[in-house]
């Protein structure tokens, strides 16, 4: 029998949207409207950029929740299967190693 344990994460992101007359006050806002309870900022992005100076930017943040995830088979094959079909829908592994027994 062989056991895999690693760790999973969240796939859950977010994104906000800032507008102002210039891309460092238009991001600064939407940094701004992001909830970053748990979430960590990943991106900025310019979304719009009007010829009168209006600037759109869309930050993006993804979780930061992470959890232990376990599985077991036969063999190393059969065991990482059965690890990858366990994970939950909107999370995704992080790393994976073999407890040796």
């Amino acid at each position: 029998m062989t056991t895999l344990r690693g760790t999973i994460r969240s796939t859950e992101t977010r994104e906000a949207d800032g507008f102002a007359d210039s891309v460092v006050t238009a991001k600064e806002v939407a940094i701004a409207n992001l909830d970053l309870d748990g979430f960590a900022l990943q991106q900025t992005n310019a979304v719009e950029s009007k010829a009168t100076g209006e600037t759109t930017i869309r930050a993006t943040a993804r979780s930061t929740a992470t959890k232990p995830h376990e599985a077991s088979g036969p063999d190393y094959d059969a065991a990482l299967r059965a690890y990858r079909e366990s994970v939950p829908e909107g999370w995704q592994v992080q790393h994976v190693w073999v407890v040796e027994e």
